[in-house]
């Protein structure tokens, strides 16, 4: 069986996709990418939020999968919405990556200097939320763009900055770029933030023979978690939110957040247990009765 992967064609995408490729290999598996244009890497003129969400990076590839043009699909986990179309599973996760959210300051600026009004850019409501209330006074200013173009905006729009995922930077060999990095608990990243998932059609016995390897048990466990927090508020790039998980002790440890775009609401909470699946909702119920539902509706 010659396996085709399915993936995005943004250099990080295809860094992702090829370390899946070397996996399989290693285990005399032959395989070959399809680079496929998303509808998120198409349009590059307009914020994700007044395109429809990160699942523009999904979509095509997902629809592609189910057509059988590609027998795999490589994503960013938390590029992939609440909602995954029937006939599709998730259950191959690579070790994650580091979880952490990162700032890239102009001339090696460190988060913690800033000063009111300086300027910082992303293109992500949940990190412009937390970074208000971690740095009241600053600009939050809304960017796109891959890893290297969003760190060539620190010059190009005269930013003071940008925050970024760690896991990107370290794939792309830029760590040396990072001046600064959140902690997962101040700064609560995405839901699956540093986990590259593998997607396959349910029906398709092969692909879950050849992908059942792959699957890192503790990191399936935490983002078992944070993807039952999602599913439950089915949570949109409309609504700033986060959810992170890790193992600790003989349980697991998660911190989870909701709010309103503007930050005037925010909700967060804490939580140990020791179910993945069972903890994730229990964190959503929680903040389901302390009004997230209305966070929704209104945002």
């Amino acid at each position: 069986m010659r396996i085709r992967i399915g993936t995005r064609g943004s250099r990080l995408a295809l860094y992702q996709a090829n370390l899946v490729r070397g996996l399989l290999e290693a285990r005399d598996h032959a395989a070959e990418l399809v680079t496929i244009v998303t509808s998120g890497d198409a349009i590059q003129d307009a914020l994700l939020i007044e395109l429809g969400g990160k699942g523009l990076f999904v979509k095509e590839i997902e629809e592609a999968l189910l057509e059988g043009r590609c027998d795999i699909a490589v994503h960013s986990l938390k590029d992939v919405p609440w909602a995954i179309p029937d006939g599709l599973v998730i259950d191959t996760f690579l070790p994650r990556e580091d979880p952490r959210d990162a700032f890239v300051g102009r001339d090696g600026m460190p988060f913690d200097t800033l000063k009111r009004g300086t300027k910082v850019g992303t293109g992500s409501l949940r990190r412009g939320v937390q970074l208000k209330r971690l740095k009241p006074g600053v600009e939050v200013v809304p960017i796109r763009g891959n890893v290297e173009t969003r760190i060539r905006k620190i010059a190009g729009e005269n930013l003071d900055g940008v925050v970024l995922a760690c896991a990107g930077l370290r794939r792309l060999e830029l760590e040396a770029q990072v001046c600064s990095i959140f902690s997962p608990f101040e700064m609560i990243p995405a839901v699956g933030q540093g986990t590259i998932a593998i997607e396959r059609r349910a029906d398709d016995g092969a692909a879950l023979e050849a992908l059942a390897p792959l699957n890192d048990r503790p990191t399936a466990a935490s983002v078992t978690a944070e993807r039952a927090f999602l599913v439950r508020l089915q949570g949109s790039c409309r609504v700033p939110m986060g959810g992170y998980c890790r193992p600790e002790g003989l349980g697991y440890h998660m911190a989870a957040f909701i709010a309103s775009p503007d930050g005037r609401e925010f909700l967060k909470t804490e939580a140990i247990g020791d179910d993945p699946a069972e903890l994730g909702a229990a964190v959503a119920e929680y903040l389901v009765g302390k009004g997230a539902l209305k966070v929704l509706e209104n945002a």
